[in-house]
């Protein structure tokens, strides 16, 4: 029993926890492009299963080349099932749980 108890401990300390609130380990839900516009706004997931997760966030301020590299980024983490930490302009750096923010950088996690 003990060694059950271990091993769960050992193993639930590397599995990655997403979270909305501060932006990390998270999945990509939809994703908006619109047309002369290229990538519009993202939503993230928590868990890759999830019907809803943050408000979108938006890509605006952001260059065509930029929302180009966002978009190839946001398509290989979908597509990959690969997680990624996520960066606003808001003050707290988070804010997707409340909306109207603006990404500001996206990473794909060292770990999927």
């Amino acid at each position: 029993m003990k060694a059950l108890i271990t091993i769960t401990i050992l193993f639930s300390s590397f599995v990655a926890s997403a979270s909305i609130s501060d932006c990390k380990d998270l999945h990509i839900g939809r994703i908006w492009v619109k047309k002369g516009e290229g990538v519009f706004a993202v939503v993230y997931l928590n868990n890759r299963g999830d019907s809803s997760g943050s408000y979108r966030s938006n890509f605006s301020g952001w260059t065509p080349e930029e929302k180009k590299a966002a978009l190839s980024t946001l398509m290989t983490a979908k597509a990959s099932n690969h997680r990624v930490n996520v960066e606003t302009e808001n003050e707290d750096k988070c804010g997707i749980q409340a909306g109207s923010t603006v990404t500001k950088s996206i990473y794909l996690t060292t770990n999927p």
